[in-house]
Formats: C-alpha cells, structure tokens, sequence
C-alpha cells in the first residue's frame, strides 16, 4: 500500500489504518523512508528532452523483433508440424469414412430393398383431406390412377 500512499490513491480509513501501522511497525516505517527518498530524487531530476526521432527508432525497433519472431515462426520446424497436422486430419477423415462406409454397407444388407422404401413412404398423408397437397399426392399415387 506504499504506492498508494505516496500517490495519495488510499481512502480516509485505509490512510489511517497505514498511518497507525507505519508508526507502530519500525521497518515499514524504514521502507516508507526510503521510498519517500527515492521518490524525492526522481522529482528533483533534471528532465532531458529526447533526442530527435527517438520514438521512431525505438517503434521500427520493435517492429523489426516482431518481424524477427515471425520469421523464426514461418521456418522449417513449424511448417513440418504443420504438415504433420494435416497429414494426421486427413488420415482420420479417412478413417471415418471409410467406417461409416462399411457401417452403412452391412446396415443396407439387413434392411434390404423393401425396407428402405418402406422408411421413405408417405404414409403420414393418408389422413388428409383431398383439396391439400397430400391429399392430391395420395390420389396421384393411387394404383387405379396409373396410366
């Protein structure tokens, strides 16, 4: 709470409880000391203006690291693990494929060919009234209206 203190930021019943504690504690108190010294120091220092296009040097030196580190992240190793990575995607793709393939494949021996027609019938129109869509569907597929 030091910090706070010597910025003036604590509230009235923090500022007292840090007063009695600094009067009753000896090293805080050698430590408030201190800082207060310190603080002292860097307000009495004589300011120094920065030279011309400091901030420009410092900002394209910043920059120049940035480019630096995505370098050293596009280099061989990473795009090896990437590959890596993508090889193993594809491999599990397949995998999965290939297994609904053969979960399908066995499926559709059990099931057979009247059974899956079965599935897709619209059995759910044959309560319908005749002047709705369904109703014109099941009079349409009705074996007496074939031509």
């Amino acid at each position: 709470m030091v910090s706070q203190y010597m910025d003036g930021e604590l509230g009235p019943d923090e500022k007292k409880d840090f007063d009695s504690h600094i009067q009753s504690c000896a090293s805080c108190r050698e430590g408030l000391e201190e800082i207060r010294v310190l603080h002292g120091l860097f307000a009495s220092a004589e300011r120094f203006p920065a030279p011309y296009g400091f901030a420009t040097r410092v900002l394209a030196n910043l920059e120049e690291k940035a480019g630096s580190r995505l370098r050293s992240l596009l280099s061989i190793r990473p795009l090896f693990l990437r590959a890596a990575q993508a090889a193993l995607a594809l491999v599990i793709m397949t995998v999965g494929i290939t297994s609904g393939n053969l979960l399908l494949a066995e499926r559709n021996d059990l099931i057979g060919q009247t059974a899956v027609q079965e599935t897709f019938s619209l059995d759910l129109f044959q309560a319908t009234p005749p002047d709705s869509i369904g109703g014109i569907y099941n009079t349409l597929m009705r074996p007496s209206h074939e031509k």
